[in-house]
């Protein structure tokens, strides 16, 4: 039983400090402290005190069940029951390889949980917590509900326990996860447009195309790329995010107030163009 609480502890820490309070602190720091009037937001609603207590409290939560999930996991690990190789150099051509894979397999499993997630019946007992964040901060990156964390941890679970992967490769893909999802939260573009509108970019996703999926919640589902927004007609391209400031914060001014009020998931805000689309489109999430 001590080892096992003394398990809990280390990943608990180790999730705390390097998981959260690092990137997010970075991002946080360099993006909202010494903000710069070369760069500009993506929304022009800002951040709220009480909107930053909410998502480091949310994320205080999910890193207890995350460690309580790692320890389980190292457990496994120790009982031969993952696919975890030794040593890590082993196959040194399936390396970069088995990388690839775990962002194809994760990136899978999150449009699907995600787009469940938003499911009217369930959407209020496990994501409705994360978009209270309409304008989200690097805080809010484990800013879930119990019930969403637990799913989220479930996939690693699944890619660590099937996928055969050295204990470099594991953490190569952890901390690439780490550093889109910061980003991702951070409310300011961070990918160049040489970068984002060249045709090898095409399948990536940008900040500003989660972003968006905060102000429209039927959109955008995806978390590295956008294959499966385009394929099942929930892209949204970030050009049609970004229509003149003015409109930005009625959206969001309306979009919480129906978060708000008995937890219910409001009627998205649809900009001109993409009604039609999305109409056609095999699914609204």
């Amino acid at each position: 039983m001590l080892n096992l609480l003394f398990e809990f502890a280390a990943f608990f820490a180790f999730i705390l400090l390097f998981g959260y309070l690092w990137p997010a602190g970075q991002f946080y720091y360099k993006y909202h402290v010494r903000a710069r009037a070369d760069r500009q937001p993506i929304q022009e609603r800002r951040p709220t005190p009480a909107q930053i207590r909410r998502e480091i409290l949310l994320s205080i939560q999910t890193i207890v069940i995350f460690a309580l999930g790692a320890t389980v996991l190292y457990e496994l690990y120790k009982a031969g029951k993952t696919s975890i190789y030794q040593p890590f150099y082993a196959y040194p051509i399936y390396f970069p390889i088995s990388i690839v894979l775990c962002l194809l397999a994760h990136d899978t499993y999150f449009y699907w949980t995600h787009r469940f997630m938003h499911w009217k019946p369930v959407f209020k007992y496990m994501h409705v917590g994360h978009h209270k964040s309409v304008s989200p901060t690097p805080w809010a990156i484990f800013a879930f509900q119990p019930l969403e964390a637990v799913i989220q941890f479930i996939g690693i679970m699944l890619i660590v326990i099937f996928l055969p992967l050295s204990p470099l490769a594991l953490f190569v893909f952890l901390w690439y996860d780490s550093l889109v999802n910061t980003a991702g939260h951070t409310g300011y573009e961070l990918v160049p447009k040489w970068i984002s509108q060249h045709r090898f970019f095409t399948g990536f996703n940008t900040v500003t195309h989660h972003d968006s999926h905060h102000t429209n919640m039927q959109v955008n589902y995806g978390s590295f790329f956008n294959v499966w927004d385009r394929l099942m007609g929930t892209y949204q391209a970030d050009e049609e995010m970004l229509v003149p400031k003015v409109a930005t914060p009625a959206i969001s001014k309306a979009h919480e107030r129906g978060l708000t009020r008995r937890g219910r998931e409001p009627r998205p805000v649809l900009h001109q163009g993409f009604k039609s689309r999305l109409r056609n489109s095999a699914g609204t999430g």
